[in-house]
């Protein structure tokens, strides 16, 4: 009977096995408070527990009321505020790590000493899947969700609204997405929305970082609207072990209050300064946008330099489709209309293009450390001091 003797070794193995691995314990309710309340610290939030108890027979929900944020980066103090915060703790298989789910409620407020800033804000299933290393208390992966998201102003009737938002962090992977977003100005009067947007950050097979970001169906109340955009770059210059530090850094500053333009600001800035330090090359292997009949689809190099007028110099090429529908609305350097008028460098540069394949014109351009702008050999773009 040997291969029945080698099933039931096989079996004995993997029970053997089975039982010596890691598991999950039950966390205690002490346990789950320590780690929670140095998360609140360590991200300057204050809050009061209300209810702590255990669940299913190995994690602990706590709840908290009177929870405050500061929010930082807004041209005047801010913070959020918000009751009924429930944080469920479990043990994980890995040691010093613990998963939080965390979720939010469905109304909370912006506080603020001026009326015209305050912002009743709406949440529709709104939370987060965190694991985090309890010895060196740091974030390991975060998955943080919203149904959508609605903020009001009480005074102006200014609003916005965010459908599926998703913010991740994973080793590997930065991503921040959304399915819908709308935005108005005073009395609701609409002033912009996008259908789809995606910016995600990745290591590549070498080490390099990679940058794509993608939006469809933008709309903007001006004449040119870039509907869809598609990038896709990457650096060398820019290895994802000394990247990656800035954008953990980013996240974590827009989770714990930072408005996030501000905080893509300082991203960028923190990127920028490392690339034009290693002095590497930024490649944008495809950049594609739409609008209103046209589209353009091209590539390029640019260089991080500090000494460049605008931050960068390089190199790009594109091919447009559509370029009599341009024409038509800045007219030629000989016959401009008045929104040519205004934009003499958008006008000449059109006029420079040469004819390229299946109707498209082709544009191969540079830009130069002095801040001029030279496209097909021709500077269609000088600085306002003449250089």
């Amino acid at each position: 009977m040997p291969g029945r003797r080698v099933f039931v070794g096989f079996g004995l193995c993997a029970t053997l096995m089975l039982a010596l691995a890691p598991r999950a314990q039950a966390i205690t309710v002490d346990k789950a408070r320590t780690a929670v309340e140095a998360i609140l610290m360590q991200s300057g939030i204050t809050a009061t527990e209300s209810d702590a108890r255990t669940v299913d027979g190995d994690g602990v929900v706590l709840t908290y009321d009177g929870v405050y944020l500061d929010l930082r980066g807004y041209s005047t103090d801010r913070a959020l505020t918000m009751d009924g915060v429930t944080v469920t703790v479990r043990d994980t298989d890995q040691t010093d790590q613990i998963d939080l789910d965390v979720k939010l409620p469905e109304r909370a407020r912006m506080e603020a000493e001026a009326t015209s800033d305050q912002r009743d804000l709406t949440m529709r299933n709104a939370g987060g899947y965190l694991r985090w290393d309890v010895a060196r208390n740091i974030p390991v992966t975060f998955d943080g969700f919203a149904d959508f998201l609605i903020g009001d102003e009480p005074v102006t009737r200014k609003h916005w609204m965010m459908n599926g938002l998703m913010i991740q962090w994973l080793p590997e992977l930065a991503r921040i997405a959304w399915q819908g977003a709308e935005w108005t100005g005073p009395n609701r009067e609409k002033m912009g929305a996008v259908k789809s947007a995606s910016f995600t950050l990745y290591p590549g097979e070498n080490g390099e970082t990679h940058l794509d970001y993608a939006h469809d169906g933008l709309w903007l109340p001006s004449l040119f609207q870039p509907r869809t955009m598609r990038v896709k770059s990457s650096s060398t210059g820019l290895p994802w072990r000394e990247a990656k530090p800035i954008i953990e850094k980013g996240f974590h500053d827009i989770l714990t209050g930072t408005a996030p333009r501000f905080a893509r600001r300082q991203i960028g800035d923190a990127l920028w300064q490392k690339a034009a330090q290693n002095g590497a090359p930024v490649k944008v292997e495809e950049f594609y946008v739409e609008s209103r009949g046209l589209e353009a689809l091209g590539s390029g190099e640019f260089m991080a330099q500090a000494a460049a007028r605008y931050g960068f110099t390089g190199d790009f090429d594109f091919k447009l489709l559509g370029q009599d529908k341009l024409v038509d609305l800045l007219g030629t350097p000989d016959s401009p209309t008045l929104l040519g008028a205004l934009l003499p460098f958008a006008v000449n540069g059109l006029a420079v293009g040469r004819p390229g394949p299946q109707g498209t014109t082709e544009y191969d351009g540079q830009l130069l450390p002095d801040g001029r702008i030279v496209v097909n050999g021709l500077t269609v773009y000088r600085t306002a001091d003449g250089s």
